[in-house]
């Protein structure tokens, strides 16, 4: 256990023997603010279950020490992976789920007799979210034309699963900073949706007569996100409008996001004004933003004032937290399945 503790960045924080069984998320920073922790343990704490879920924060050479020390520990039942892991983990696990292997990335771990399994909740838990929003409107997704931002692992998750239910009739349109990315996941999705590639930045005539647009970005996203240069600031920015270099000005820690925003703010002023054409163009389009922190993005709120049907990440986070604590529990046979038991507990955090 010290092993583990001194692989992780926030482990001196962290006790692991205070319960029989432990879970955790893993990721860069998941202890600044990360849902699934508090969802998990209520839901532990609910059914008597002597576990805890702990975020562990660790640097990306780390990952393939802690996954060994987690396999080496009977204790870990398993648990979530956030960004920027979810793609980079699969070589360190057992085993990896089919849905999984076909997109190409793992946001859940459970321990099985096979190992660590990887398994990815994100496309199950972002249709029930955007199913049930539709339904209260009398509509499905059936022949639906999709614009999707961010083809990494929980955007392609995403996208799977939505493209399987908007059907030959429906078109999937997806964009990503990395072209390549998109074109190869538009490729795969041929066989059961019209799809294509649009590139990013999106231009408006792309968007005309889309029904929904979703965001799988992390633009937006209320945390500081790290590049290479050292910590950088989405959060003032939308998904669907440029952004240019002057963005990758590092958030001096000793001055904050006030000071940041200062230095990018033609930057800001460029994309926000892309954003509402593109949602005016677009007519008015349902709006799913994936992040849920924080609550309403930037992007969520111009929806919200062009006039549009908004959506944030919230429902889709519990539907996650949900389906992997099933998993990870029913199969260390801690407790028999009970899902509505177990969504009404987390529901309620």
């Amino acid at each position: 256990m010290n092993q583990l503790t001194s692989l992780l960045s926030n482990g001196d924080t962290l006790d692991f023997g205070a319960t029989r069984y432990y879970a955790a998320i893993l990721g860069e920073s998941p202890s600044q603010g990360a849902r699934s922790p508090l969802l998990w343990n209520a839901a532990f704490q609910r059914e008597d279950i002597s576990a805890f879920m702990h975020p562990m924060d660790l640097p990306p050479n780390r990952l393939e020490y802690v996954v060994a020390a987690l396999k080496d520990d009977s204790r870990f039942i398993g648990g979530a992976v956030t960004m920027p892991y979810k793609v980079e983990i699969l070589p360190f696990l057992d085993k990896v789920q089919p849905e999984a292997k076909i997109i190409g990335a793992v946001n859940c771990i459970y321990r099985s007799q096979a190992g660590l399994v990887g398994t990815n909740t994100d496309g199950a838990g972002a249709l029930w979210s955007l199913t049930e929003k539709l339904k209260k409107n009398g509509e499905d997704l059936n022949g639906k034309k999709i614009l999707l931002i961010g083809t990494g692992g929980a955007g392609s998750a995403v996208a799977t699963y939505v493209a399987n239910e908007i059907g030959a009739q429906g078109t999937i349109l997806l964009s990503n900073r990395n072209e390549h990315s998109a074109m190869i996941l538009a490729d795969k999705l041929g066989d059961v949706c019209k799809s294509s590639s649009i590139g990013w930045p999106i231009n408006t005539s792309d968007v005309a007569n889309t029904d929904i647009i979703i965001n799988c970005s992390s633009i937006g996203f209320e945390n500081m996100l790290r590049d290479g240069g050292g910590f950088i600031s989405l959060r003032p920015y939308t998904s669907i409008g440029s952004i240019d270099k002057t963005a990758n000005v590092p958030v001096n820690t000793d001055e904050g996001e006030r000071a940041y925003c200062r230095q990018v703010r033609e930057s800001v002023k460029k994309n926000l004004n892309q954003a509402m054409e593109i949602l005016i163009a677009a007519d008015s389009p349902m709006v799913f933003d994936i992040i849920y922190q924080p609550e309403e993005t930037v992007l969520l709120f111009l929806a919200g004032l062009a006039g549009c049907n908004t959506l944030n990440g919230r429902e889709m986070n519990l539907e996650q937290a949900v389906i992997a604590y099933d998993m990870a529990t029913v199969a260390a046979k801690l407790r028999l399945s009970d899902r509505d038991l177990v969504r009404s507990t987390m529901a309620k955090v």
